[in-house]
Parts: C-alpha cells; structure tokens; sequence
C-alpha cells in the first residue's frame, strides 16, 4: 500500500519570535538556515534545506505537519484514496512549494483540524549541516526530523487517517488508568524504523501539539542540553528518564509557546518484520518525572 515515508517538516506559529529563535538555536542546537519575506525562520537539523519553520503570529502552536511521499506517482495514489474517503485534497500552490523547499505538495486536515501536507522532492542543502550546540548530531536522514505528539479529538477517525489512508504503522499503545473513570490512551505509529513518527492521545489538549521529538547521537548531547536548559533558566514539563516503548533516554523542556520538546537518545527501530505490538500501562521505566510548577 502506498504510504508516506517520514515526518519530513512542520511549522510552527510563535509569539515571541526572538525568545524562541534563541531558544531553538542556543538551547536545541538546530541551524538557522534561510529567513522568509513573511518574517518566518527556517531551523535545519541535518542535510536537509529546512526542518522546522518558525512563522510569526498569536497561535503559539502547530500550523502544519509535512509528510514525505516517494515519488509523483505516489502522491497522485494516495491523494486519490484521501479524496475517495471523504477528505478535501488540493494541489498546494507553486510558490507554497517553493517556500517548504519541496517540488510538489497536496493540501489537507486531518480529523482533528490539524494542516497535513503530503509532499515530494525535498531540497538538499549545498552546505554540510553545522550545530553550534550539538556535537553528535541529529538522528534524522530518512527517519525524519522526528516525531510530534498531537491532539486527537477522535482518536478513531485519526487512527483511520493516518493508518489506514496515510498508511503508517501501529507500533504500541500506552493505556494509562489516571483515575478510576479515566484511562488515558496514546497511539503510536511508524512511517519508518524510527519507533513513532506520530502519536496521539484520548484527551482534550489546550494546543494541538503536545511536544515534538528531536533525537540526537548521543547521551552526552542530552545531558548537555539539559544543562543549557538549566543554565537559561527554562523549566522542565518533565524531567530526564526512559520510557518502555521506545526505549529513548530524554528530557521535556518547555518551549516559550507553552508546548513541550523532547529532547533524547536511543530509540528503538522497528523492523515490521519481526516486531511484535505492545499495550503498556506506564509511560516511563523510571524518570520523567514533572518538575516543580510543571
């Protein structure tokens, strides 16, 4: 079945854009790559032109989620099974294309609201990737930039959306009994052998993004930001630790928007062959715990 193949971008809307620039640049590590005639900012954090783009404005959230798609004809199959379950597809202008640094790109919503673009030919930089911060590197390539948590209103027509139509994988679910009238339940699904590459959540969310996920190469990158984020004084949604399903070592550092990064190490690959899906009952082996005020 055609599917999309990694989370290659998303754009993020902010409200005080010096704070969150020096926030991404000397706290996270990415590069500053190219800024737009809109103000926006683009962040790279491997060879690609742009991963992560800061747009100005109130939101202070998620604007857009980027999918890569293989090829041209791909996109024109998957597009048409969007269009025949229900959801409205558009060709994304030339020059909304040329400023996601992508040769081609169709337009959505998922159930929740959330844009979706699904798109081909990303743009290499001429330029080897350079962190003024991260000494490892980022795991990215054509694993993604990562993951990002998000809000599901109804996590049925998500599941169905970005399973069964964008084609990606379940690889576990968390069940999570917080009181004894409600469990809260996260679905998480691989594009590729990155453990998640989505995941939502059975909860009301102020903001549809939870946190997204940057990877580095090693420990020691975690620990060192996690003293940067000390050092700057930003606080912790929750604090180092390892969780059971992915098996990465991280951290969640509050960004100046209010939503979360993780910032980790480590995660397991999944190889579809041999993998087995699990239900867990915890979210953390040890750690994460909330820090004070959190």
């Amino acid at each position: 079945m055609t599917s999309v193949r990694q989370l290659g971008y998303l754009g993020l809307e902010v409200s005080d854009f010096p704070r969150w620039e020096k926030f991404a640049v000397d706290v996270l590590g990415l590069q500053p790559a190219r800024r737009g005639d809109d103000g926006s900012l683009a962040l790279r954090l491997d060879q690609n032109e742009q991963r992560i783009v800061l747009h100005p404005g109130p939101a202070d959230d998620l604007v857009y989620l980027g999918f890569e798609v293989a090829n041209d004809a791909e996109l024109e199959a998957l597009g048409s099974r969007l269009v025949a379950a229900g959801f409205g597809v558009t060709e994304g202008k030339p020059e909304t294309a040329a400023k996601r640094r992508v040769t081609r790109l169709l337009e959505l919503t998922d159930p929740t609201g959330i844009p979706v673009e699904l798109y081909v030919g990303a743009a290499l930089a001429k330029e080897p990737f350079a962190s003024a911060r991260v000494t490892s590197g980022f795991v990215a390539g054509e694993e993604g930039l990562g993951h990002a948590v998000i809000c599901a209103k109804d996590p049925a027509a998500s599941e169905r959306f970005y399973s069964e139509l964008l084609g990606m994988r379940l690889s576990d679910t968390v069940k999570l009994a917080l009181n004894p009238q409600f469990t809260l339940q996260i679905r998480f699904l691989h594009a590729n052998p990155r453990h998640h590459s989505i995941a939502f959540a059975s909860v009301p969310m102020p903001k549809r993004l939870h946190h997204f996920m940057l990877e580095v190469q090693s420990q020691d990158d975690v620990g060192r930001a996690h003293d940067r984020c000390l050092e700057a004084g930003i606080s912790f949604a929750m604090d180092l630790g390892k969780h059971p399903n992915d098996g990465m070592y991280s951290f969640y550092a509050k960004t100046p928007s209010g939503f979360a990064v993780e910032f980790g190490h480590g995660g397991v690959k999944v190889d579809d062959t041999t993998w087995t899906v699990r239900t867990y009952d915890h979210v953390s082996v040890w750690g994460h715990k909330p820090s004070a005020g959190a």
